[in-house]
């Protein structure tokens, strides 16, 4: 465990550009990981990780932000969360924008926070798209835009994010950054309720949609 502790926190050097599908390794150490055999996962990561895999440099900060084979560490996890922003990954970058809004292994900045979100968002990732609306809708790390917060949560919601599409039927429920419809903000609550949205069920009963 110490081990892999003290390579983990080791920067890679020489890192290649990011590979575009995976090698058998990584597919390996992925259905390493998937079968809960983290020890066993991790030197495979780590070594496709210091060739520049940024899927690999993906999941060994998951390893280390949920303590996955090594002992927990937010700011190692960060910083293999930031090789595979760098690298294009579009989950990475996700990550790390979460990393920079809530300061977890890193000094927390709206600003970075939203700029890796916004890099992801960029490339269709769902998720991130949701946060960039968040973004916008609190004005945290840019100016506060309820109808450009809309458009991110419509983009989420159509790409499948439970998350956009509870925030989005929210936007037409108040009429903020959307006209005001209760018909579509029906529609797309009750989408993120059946997706399993607790919070979107629960809104939906206090408003006798059931």
């Amino acid at each position: 465990m110490k081990t892999y502790a003290i390579i983990l926190s080791m920067a890679a050097a020489g890192l290649l550009a990011s590979c575009t599908t995976q090698s058998a390794a990584v597919r390996e150490a992925q259905a390493l990981y998937n079968a809960g055999q983290y020890a066993q996962a991790i030197p495979l990561f780590l070594k496709e990780a210091q060739a520049g895999n940024a899927e690999s440099q993906l999941m060994l900060a998951k390893c280390c932000d949920f303590g996955h084979g090594v002992p927990q560490d937010t700011a190692k996890a960060a910083q293999w969360y930031a090789k595979a922003a760098e690298n294009g990954n579009a989950d990475a970058q996700n990550n790390l924008g979460g990393c920079y809004l809530d300061g977890a292994g890193v000094p927390r900045n709206l600003q970075t926070a939203f700029y890796w979100y916004n890099r992801s968002a960029e490339q269709g990732n769902a998720k991130a798209q949701n946060n960039v609306g968040l973004c916008y809708q609190n004005g945290e790390g840019v100016a506060q835009d309820e109808a450009k917060a809309a458009q991110y949560f419509q983009a989420a919601a159509k790409g499948g994010n439970t998350n956009g599409m509870y925030n989005l039927g929210r936007c037409y429920f108040h009429g903020t950054g959307v006209p005001q419809n209760a018909e579509t903000a029906r529609m797309w609550v009750s989408k993120a309720a059946a997706g399993g949205h607790k919070n979107a069920a629960l809104f939906m009963q206090d408003q006798g949609w059931n």
